[in-house]
């Protein structure tokens, strides 16, 4: 009895080992079986800037930056001479008005200069990035063609990147693809104007939200 026991015991112990060893060589099998990842990169960094668009955007950014230079250095002299003009007329003016002028040229000297040249400085910035972005959107069908193309499963920027071989790297494919569809691309103007219009729509926004807190 007992070596019956033992002997149904060790058929079941085979059986076990049986389906374990065949559950293994499955896993196994599948694994070999499965398509290896194909992962591709893409330095974007390299794509605006070799790409013949990317190329026209600093001369253009220079272009903009010295107008709003310009248009600055002459907001600042405006401003240097009306002090001027207010510390030799003050004598003659009355009280109320020597001190509304005064305030005024102090909000002028104090915020608004300094104002417009950091909106300035950062829509300068913008016009460059939106510029840049433009060539990247216009790179994508490029990049989902050589994806598709390759059997690609995987796509990365190439500064997300420790290292990657040569044949992985498909930016010059995609600078000559763009070249191919887009030798320019245009770096928005920027004026005092708009600048001054940013400025009004800014100051009645926090006055607006001001006034709802309340």
């Amino acid at each position: 009895m007992k070596n019956s026991i033992l002997a149904v015991a060790s058929a079941g112990l085979i059986g076990l080992a049986a389906l374990a060893g065949g559950a293994s060589f499955t896993a196994a099998q599948a694994q070999k079986d499965a398509k290896a990842p194909v992962i591709l990169v893409v330095n974007m960094e390299l794509l605006v800037a070799q790409s013949k668009a990317g190329q026209t955007i600093p001369a253009q950014a220079e272009e903009v930056r010295d107008s709003v230079s310009k248009e600055l250095e002459a907001e600042a002299d405006k401003l240097k001479k009306d002090i001027e003009n207010f510390q030799k007329n003050s004598e003659l003016m009355s009280d109320e008005v020597k001190q509304k002028t005064a305030q005024e040229l102090q909000v002028r000297s104090q915020y608004g200069l300094p104002q417009r040249a950091q909106i300035a400085d950062q829509a300068f910035r913008m016009a460059i990035q939106n510029a840049q972005a433009k060539i990247l959107a216009e790179s994508q069908p490029i990049l989902k063609e050589i994806v598709d193309k390759r059997g690609a499963t995987v796509l990365l920027d190439r500064a997300a990147v420790m290292y990657a071989a040569v044949e992985t790297d498909v930016t010059q494919e995609v600078i000559a693809a763009l070249d191919k569809k887009m030798k320019t691309v245009e770096v928005q103007k920027i004026s005092l104007a708009e600048i001054e219009k940013q400025i009004i729509e800014a100051q009645a926004k926090a006055q607006a939200q001001a006034a709802a807190n309340n």
